[in-house]
């Protein structure tokens, strides 16, 4: 009987583990980011890979809501990522249009104007808001690279801040408007626009320049691939 139990719970350890993997991959995320961006120590995913470590399993709380996924979708005992039970799943969607395209860039030409392409959006990635409170931007340019790509459509919640980390939809300088991981301190004088892609420069806006900042909104999902955010 042990045995068995042994196979079952390796079993379950071999699905969690890929799928962790799988979102992360579809995030594009390095080992190392993801690391960073749950506090874990260096080399830890790759410990996992080789099977040297299944602290993964004592995090599912913690990684359910970095991935935005339900626990037992984790497990493998659910295909339904959605963090809502099975009966509350609604399958339907809403039809957004793109408005426009946003530059992943720095200081390119920003387009807010209907493309007349229309995308669909599952009703559960709204949860409780209207969905008056989203609209899409096509992305331009490759500064957020492997995260998204040229062409991605994204799915945006207004709002007018952001937690520190999160990838936004942002206007700098008065006029120009970017897709970048915002970063910044609570009740400091500095906010950090940081593209994925290391071949662009971070951005540093301090000082008076961010009363010329605007924070359009967060990006919630990804056409191309369906990952939520």
């Amino acid at each position: 009987m042990k045995n068995k139990n042994d196979k079952m719970k390796t079993a379950e350890q071999n699905i969690t583990l890929k799928r962790i993997l799988e979102l992360k991959d579809a995030r594009g995320l390095e080992d190392t980011a993801l690391e960073k961006e749950l506090g874990l120590r260096q080399k830890q995913v790759a410990d996992w890979k080789r099977e040297a470590s299944t602290s993964y399993m004592k995090m599912l709380p913690e990684l359910s809501d970095y991935f935005d996924v339900s626990v037992d979708y984790l497990l493998g005992r659910s295909d339904n990522p959605s963090k809502y039970p099975d009966n509350l799943y609604d399958e339907s969607t809403v039809t957004f249009p793109v408005i426009g395209a946003i530059c992943a860039g720095y200081g390119g030409d920003n387009e807010f104007s209907p493309t007349g392409e229309e995308l669909p959006v599952p009703k559960y990635l709204l949860k409780t808001h209207n969905p008056n409170d989203y609209f899409v931007l096509e992305v331009k340019g490759n500064s957020m690279y492997p995260l998204f790509m040229n062409g991605d459509k994204v799915l945006i919640r207004k709002c007018d801040s952001v937690d520190s980390g999160t990838v936004a939809a942002i206007g700098f300088d008065g006029e120009d408007a970017t897709l970048k991981k915002v970063e910044y301190v609570k009740d400091g004088d500095w906010m950090r626009l940081i593209p994925r892609n290391p071949e662009y420069p971070t951005k540093v806006i301090k000082g008076a320049d961010l009363e010329q900042c605007r924070i359009y909104g967060e990006v919630v999902y990804k056409f191309s691939d369906n990952v939520r955010f």
